[in-house]
């Protein structure tokens, strides 16, 4: 196909240029390698293979010139569908921990101009993708922003763009857009209103009409609408149900105010500002709320004095903290444990800019009230349990763990978790799970094999590593041994708090590895708990991945790499 190509670009350039003897050859694809690069993307939110947890916004991941690989997929026909298909692949396995990472390359889809096509095919996408309403608002703040950001930047938008819009809104049943509104309005600095009056959409049904009358002009605009040109039943159970919460919204009173919560089945989206440090109001949420979203705000609501020994507010948080919760919304135990430290030590650690401020500001901060015994019982139990919930990814293991004093140190982005503490939580998540796991632990001169199998609790792995001084290692040892003794290792998984810029790469290791074992494919993770970068990544090998730092999201993108999702 490039021959063809190539010889048709040459061809036409003798046409167009006859007094000079100039060639414009055709691009060069290496397909493969550029969805090597999108997959990454999609997982780990940049192209090369490197993982750093935190705040992605910030650190502006999401820049269309970090994602080339898109713009030169887009160049060839034959890999437009391939694009597409690999972002909803990437939704569907459920380990990508960023969902934020495919918007962002769908916008990219919709924004690129090499390519029409995949233009149109991305916009027809994105009722797939985004199944929420904060998800499709994200999806156009991204496309703006690349709009805006162009050599050549556009203010208007296209009719691909103004046609996803009015599908997304349009397909819905009047109740549950009125549903989706009342959640929020805004999301990302945008809103419904926004995206409607820029899509110049024309309603056809007069019940959804109603629906955008209330999106672009509000409640008071929607009584308007009723009285000129009435209601159906089903719209005016519709308006029934908007009147309702717009009853709640501007309600002082917080008992009534629960009892809505109740009544209309209401989440944390809905509630306004003046309820959030309610009582009454956080009793109502907790009703419905899911063990993930009271993950998040548990500190929240101990902070408020809400969780002493005995009330009614503290039994509610302890029935959602249990195992089928954790079993239903597949909580990772790294999650949990986070959780767990969190609590106990009164919230995460304030950020470098936070504590700038409490310092300049000069004031003492009272101390929360001392954690609930209870709750923190109930956390290390549930944490022993979600090992049960673990899927193995049925490949054979070599884990190798640094057990030096600098391992007692803190995780990079998880403040209260030592990094020996995460490590061993990488490790028993994967004993736990596989069948075929081999666990060593770095020494000065090698490594050292430690016996153990899936029944080790938390603390008879801690006594197994023993503590050792071996600062500066060599990441080679694994392989070698492996190779020496004929092992067959799927994955090498390298623990450590950070790789000294004097000690022995890996990339040397892992390559003798593949070829001494006839494993091409053999795959190299390496975590440095306590670095907030790489010093030597290997940017050329789609078999290797460093990990810097740790959080909730870390375990499970060892699961997708070693599950070879990218």
């Amino acid at each position: 196909m490039n021959f063809v190509l190539d010889t048709y670009g040459m061809l036409l350039n003798l046409l167009l240029v006859t007094e000079q003897q100039h060639q414009n050859p055709m691009p060069d694809f290496n397909d493969t390698a550029l969805e090597t690069q999108l997959r990454r993307f999609l997982y780990l939110g940049k192209e090369g293979p490197e993982y750093q947890p935190g705040n992605w916004f910030v650190h502006n991941y999401f820049v269309a010139e970090n994602l080339p690989s898109v713009y030169e997929l887009a160049e060839n026909p034959l890999k437009h569908d391939v694009v597409i298909s690999l972002i909803l692949e990437a939704k569907e396995n459920k380990l990508v921990q960023n969902p934020e990472t495919l918007i962002f390359a769908l916008a990219v889809c919709a924004q690129q101009d090499k390519s029409q096509e995949l233009k149109k095919k991305a916009y027809d996408a994105v009722k797939k993708l985004c199944t929420t309403a904060e998800e499709f608002i994200l999806f156009v703040k991204f496309c703006s922003h690349i709009s805006k950001h162009k050599i050549q930047p556009k203010n208007g938008w296209g009719h691909g763009w103004r046609r996803a819009v009015k599908e997304w809104y349009l397909t819905k049943s009047p109740m549950t857009l009125a549903k989706i509104v009342t959640e929020g309005l805004h999301r990302y600095g945008w809103g419904h209103k926004d995206i409607l009056k820029l899509a110049h959409m024309k309603v056809s049904n007069p019940d959804l009409e109603a629906v955008c009358c209330y999106i672009l002009k509000g409640f008071k605009g929607l009584m308007v609408y009723k009285e000129e040109n009435g209601l159906s039943p089903e719209a005016e159970e519709v308006f029934k149900y908007i009147e309702s919460i717009e009853d709640f919204k501007h309600c002082e009173d917080e008992v009534r105010g629960a009892a809505l919560i109740e009544t209309l089945n209401l989440n944390l989206n809905h509630v306004p500002g003046h309820f959030l440090k309610s009582m009454e109001v956080w009793d109502s949420l907790l009703i419905s709320m899911s063990l993930t979203t009271l993950l998040k705000n548990l500190q929240r609501i101990h902070n408020m004095g809400f969780l002493s020994k005995n009330n009614a507010l503290t039994n509610k948080v302890l029935d959602i903290l249990c195992k089928k919760n954790v079993e239903e919304e597949k909580i990772h135990p790294a999650q949990l444990y986070i959780a767990l430290k969190n609590y106990e030590n009164s919230g995460k650690p304030l950020t470098f800019e936070k504590r700038k401020i409490r310092e300049q500001a000069k004031r003492p901060i009272p101390p929360p009230p001392e954690p609930n015994k209870m709750i923190i019982e109930k956390l290390k139990s549930l944490f022993n349990f979600s090992f049960e919930c673990l899927e193995a990814t049925n490949v054979n293991y070599m884990i190798t763990i640094s057990t030096n004093k600098n391992m007692e140190n803190s995780c990079w982005k998880s403040g209260h978790v030592k990094a020996i503490e995460a490590a061993q939580i990488i490790a028993l998540s994967i004993l736990k799970t596989e069948k075929i796991v081999t666990l060593a632990r770095f020494e000065k001169e090698g490594i050292t094999l430690v016996e153990t199998d899936g029944q080790v609790s938390m603390a008879q792995l801690k006594r197994k590593l023993e503590t050792s001084y071996a600062d500066i290692f060599d990441a080679n040892k694994p392989m070698t041994l492996a190779a020496d003794s004929k092992k067959v290792v799927d994955v090498f998984i390298n623990i450590v708090d950070q790789i000294h810029p004097k000690a022995e790469t890996s990339e040397e290791g892992i390559r003798n590895y593949r070829a001494k074992s006839n494993l091409p494919n053999a795959k190299l993770i390496n975590v440095t708990l306590c670095a907030t970068a790489s010093n030597k990544p290997d940017f050329c090998d789609k078999n290797c991945l460093t990990i810097c730092g740790f959080d909730g999201a870390v375990p499970r993108v060892i699961e997708a790499f070693a599950r070879s999702y990218f």
